[in-house]
């Protein structure tokens, strides 16, 4: 073998392992791209936010306090927080329409990245969080 057939593929070893280690999302996205998809935008590519605007989600305490915060405030946007004690002149929309494994990773991402240690949220305490809201 060449050492450009090794190179490559070493790459795609490493390429592959890279992309079973994370979960995949319904549409095969990881919690990383659904985060860059949904997110980004507003909470920046290095969750830094925008002073004033969006919170940054750097050590956010929501994030890494109880699971159910951080699934309330992806699945009902500012709608989560009361809005006299919000500081951000922008409103969250509620990504409600994303599937409970999208929402899952993107709030397992947010949980374990940016500084944050809350831990990984699984689809079944996304359903469950979403069940708790019907009716209301």
């Amino acid at each position: 073998m060449t050492v450009n057939k090794v190179t490559a593929a070493l790459a795609a070893l490493a390429l592959s392992c890279a992309v079973t280690a994370q979960d995949e999302g319904a549409d095969g996205g990881t919690g990383q791209a659904l985060y860059e998809a949904n997110c980004a935008a507003c909470h920046q590519y290095d969750g830094g936010g925008v002073p004033m605007m969006q919170p940054e989600l750097i050590l956010s305490e929501r994030a890494n306090g109880d699971i159910g915060g951080v699934i309330d405030m992806i699945l009902l946007g500012s709608a989560a927080v009361p809005s006299d004690t919000s500081e951000f002149s922008n409103e969250m929309p509620a990504f409600d329409y994303l599937s409970d494994e999208d929402i899952a990773l993107i709030a397992s991402y947010v949980r374990t990245h940016f500084e944050n240690t809350g831990g990984a949220v699984t689809a079944d305490d996304v359903r469950d969080r979403r069940a708790s809201h019907a009716g209301q």
